[in-house]
């Protein structure tokens, strides 16, 4: 499953238009609320790269829970809580104030699943080979995370295709 998801990635790439500043971290959990509401800055730019921004939108997005989501394998994001926008919403506010073309944010969308799912397989198998200690571990919540991670992935790429 994960394997035929990378196969996909790798030969779907969407085209790639110029470079701009990615931060490849970039959600709630790294941005500083001022006391008006509006982000009053946005830290822990470790990873950021030059690359596409949808990147960065789509990773944004992944972390977005609303009403009607599958529970949350983690913590419970807090755009769940009345007030805050859709993603649909979210990403028709970035099309308006960019004006970039959103027709391949599901490719994002999908291989940042995809990327998220590996990482935490990887944790996992370190898990199962003893190299970390399982003592308040939920190794069945880390395989459901990670088939979940994948499915929505798949749906992910399910809607790009359809569109296609």
């Amino acid at each position: 499953r994960a394997h035929a998801l990378q196969r996909y990635f790798l030969a779907h790439t969407p085209e790639q238009g110029p470079a701009r500043i990615v931060h490849g971290d970039y959600g709630l959990h790294n941005t500083l609320i001022g006391a008006d509401g509006r982000i009053a800055a946005v830290v822990d730019w470790e990873i950021s790269t030059l690359g596409d921004p949808l990147a960065d939108l789509a990773y944004a997005l992944n972390q977005w829970a609303e009403p009607g989501d599958p529970p949350p394998v983690r913590n419970v994001p807090p755009t769940s809580l009345p007030g805050f926008p859709t993603r649909q919403q979210m990403a028709d506010r970035y099309a308006a104030r960019t004006g970039r073309d959103l027709s391949k944010l599901d490719f994002y969308i999908g291989f940042n699943r995809w990327k998220s799912a590996a990482i935490v397989h990887g944790v996992y198998a370190r898990y199962l080979e003893g190299k970390k200690s399982t003592v308040g571990v939920d190794l069945e919540g880390l395989k459901r995370g990670i088939l979940l991670t994948l499915a929505q992935a798949e749906a992910a790429v399910e809607r790009l295709e359809r569109r296609a």
